[in-house]
C-alpha cells in the first residue's frame, strides 16, 4: 500500500524590486490590488503562468513526476531558482515579502498553466490522445509499496484524467476559460454528466469549476504531448 507524503513548504523569497510607475503596487501588481492571504489563487496562477512561459523545462520535469513522491520533492527544490526569477518581476511587486508555497498548492497551478500553454501553441488544434489508462499508471506500478505518496491529489488527476477520456472538448475549454467569466458553465454542462462514471465510489469531490480544472489540467498536458513512434526521425 502506498502511502501520502506530508506536505513540504517550497519558501521563495523574492528579491526587492522598485515599482516603475505610478500604478505599481507594493504587492500583487499584476493582480490589480495588493495581494493578501486571500488572494492565493491569483497569485499562485501568475507565477505558475510565468513558470510554463519561462521556465518550460523545469515545469515538465515536475509534471513528469508522481505528486508527493521524494522524485517531485527533488525537482521541486531545484525549481526555487526559477520560481525566484518569476517572482522577481517589475510587474508583480513583492517588495521583498516572504511567499510559502507547498507543493501541492504549486502542482496543480502548475497543470493548468502548462496545459493552457499547450493548447495555445496548438494554434487553436489542439486534441487529446485516448487511452483506457492514465498517464501515470506506468509509473504508479513501478513505484515501491513504502514510497511516499499523494494519494488523494493523484486520485483527482485519475478522475480528471477519465473526464478527459471521455469528453476532451469540455474538458479543454474549461481549462482555457477565466475563473468567475462566463466560459465555464458551457464546459461545465458538459462534464457534469460524465461524473457519475469518472468518480470511484466513496470518494468526496467537489464539482466546482477550479477543481475540475484542476482535475483535467494535467490529464490534457499529459494526453496531448506527441507521440513518437519506434524509428521515426524528428
Amino acid at each position: 500500500m502506498k502511502f501520502a507524503a506530508p506536505i513540504f513548504a517550497l519558501a521563495v523569497m523574492a528579491a526587492a524590486t522598485v515599482p516603475t510607475d505610478a500604478s505599481a503596487q507594493r504587492t500583487g501588481t499584476r493582480i490589480g490590488k495588493t495581494a493578501t492571504k486571500y488572494d492565493t489563487t491569483e497569485t499562485m496562477a501568475l507565477v505558475t503562468a510565468c513558470m510554463a512561459e519561462r521556465r518550460n523545462q523545469i515545469s515538465r520535469e515536475i509534471l513528469d513526476t508522481l505528486p508527493g513522491t521524494e522524485a517531485e520533492y527533488r525537482v521541486m527544490l531545484r525549481s526555487e531558482g526559477p520560481l525566484g526569477t518569476c517572482m522577481d518581476d517589475e510587474r508583480f511587486v513583492l517588495d521583498g515579502k516572504k511567499l510559502e508555497f507547498t507543493g501541492r498548492a504549486l502542482r496543480p497551478s502548475l497543470g493548468v498553466a502548462m496545459a493552457r500553454r499547450q493548447i495555445a501553441d496548438s494554434n487553436g488544434a489542439a486534441s487529446v490522445r485516448a487511452s483506457e489508462k492514465p498517464w501515470f499508471a506506468a509509473a504508479l506500478d513501478a513505484l515501491p509499496d513504502d514510497a511516499s505518496l499523494d494519494a488523494p491529489l493523484l486520485a483527482l488527476f485519475e478522475m480528471g484524467d477519465c473526464l478527459v477520456n471521455r469528453e476532451s472538448a469540455g474538458a479543454i475549454e474549461l481549462v482555457m476559460s477565466e475563473p468567475g467569466k462566463g466560459g465555464q458553465g458551457p464546459a461545465m454542462r458538459k462534464l457534469i454528466p460524465h461524473l457519475s462514471h469518472c468518480v470511484v465510489a466513496g470518494q468526496e469531490i467537489e464539482s466546482t469549476p477550479e477543481v475540475l480544472r484542476y482535475a483535467v489540467a494535467e490529464p490534457i498536458f499529459h494526453r496531448s504531448q506527441p507521440v513518437v513512434e519506434v524509428g521515426a526521425t524528428q
